[in-house]
């Protein structure tokens, strides 16, 4: 990406925060403060991480902050906008207003399923979202199971579609998304290590799912491994978050909510390491699996 390009875009991420600052102090003065906060530090993060990636010229980084606020900006929208179809201004606190927002959802029956797993496709190939911000409004609105099952089906549909980007429209397609630097470095450690070290990358946290696929897409790696991969691990991981997230192992009320606090706190803590120590991981997995290989052979 050129200067001129990296610049539009931040003047565009900017200026989209500041409008999603602008509308939550002034169309959604109906919901609780937990909410309002919510947007608010939404825009003021967005701001920060923009600028950062603008001056440290994290490139792939930068597009996905421009995604993820488009997102935000949307997501908004679409509150605002239900908020005065389905009158939730009569309901006083934000738990009220979610419930009955998500008895709207379910009432669209198959409609809103296949919004549910579109969702699920959108974050694998467009959006890099958080797992928790996929899963858990379906968890609330479906239960466990039928969360599990349709974000499963969309991960999996997503998965395929990043893996044939890579296969079909080759390399010039996945740097555009995932920057030259992010593509070498993962083209390399598959063509090294192959099958073993994707999927370790596929079950720790610390690794980005969807590029890895379209990456996977570019090497000699089989289509049928690559789908197996996938329908053994990621239904477990998705599975993981929606019981997780149910509330009923770890409630939103009393004690739980000290749990939660320290689980986010952990996350970000874990967020912030990753950031910065990634790529020693990174090499650090490498050169020890390497090592276990070449001890064997």
């Amino acid at each position: 990406m050129q200067f001129k390009g990296k610049l539009a875009v931040l003047i565009i991420n900017v200026l989209l925060c500041l409008t999603i600052a602008l509308l939550t102090g002034f169309l959604m003065a109906s919901w609780g403060v937990f909410m309002r906060a919510a947007f608010f530090c939404a825009a003021g993060t967005g701001v920060v991480a923009t600028i950062v990636c603008f001056f440290l010229d994290k490139q792939a980084v930068l597009k996905s902050a421009f995604i993820l606020i488009i997102l935000v900006a949307i997501v908004q929208a679409s509150f605002i906008a239900v908020g005065e179809i389905g009158d939730l201004k009569k309901y006083s606190t934000d738990s009220e207003k979610i419930l009955a927002l998500a008895k709207m959802i379910e009432d669209t029956g198959a409609w809103g399923m296949a919004v549910f797993v579109f969702l699920q496709i959108l974050q694998i190939v467009i959006l890099p979202l958080p797992a928790a911000l996929c899963y858990i409004p379906g968890v609330q609105i479906w239960g466990e199971l039928v969360a599990t099952l349709l974000a499963s089906a969309g991960v999996l549909i997503g998965s395929v579609i990043a893996y044939f980007i890579g296969k079909i429209w080759g390399r010039k397609a996945v740097v555009w998304i995932a920057g030259e630097e992010t593509t070498q470095k993962y083209t390399s450690y598959f063509g090294k290590k192959g099958k073993t070290i994707f999927v370790l990358m596929q079950i720790l946290p610390f690794f980005p799912d969807d590029i890895l696929c379209m990456v996977a897409g570019l090497t000699s790696m089989n289509f049928a491994f690559f789908f197996v991969t996938m329908l053994v691990v990621r239904p477990l991981i998705i599975a993981a978050y929606c019981y997780l997230g149910s509330g009923e192992i770890i409630p939103f009320t009393g004690w739980g909510i000290a749990v939660w606090i320290s689980i986010f706190a952990v996350c970000i803590v874990l967020a912030v390491l990753s950031w910065k120590y990634q790529e020693k991981f990174e090499n650090w997995l490498v050169s020890k699996f390497s090592k276990k290989k070449d001890d064997n052979s």
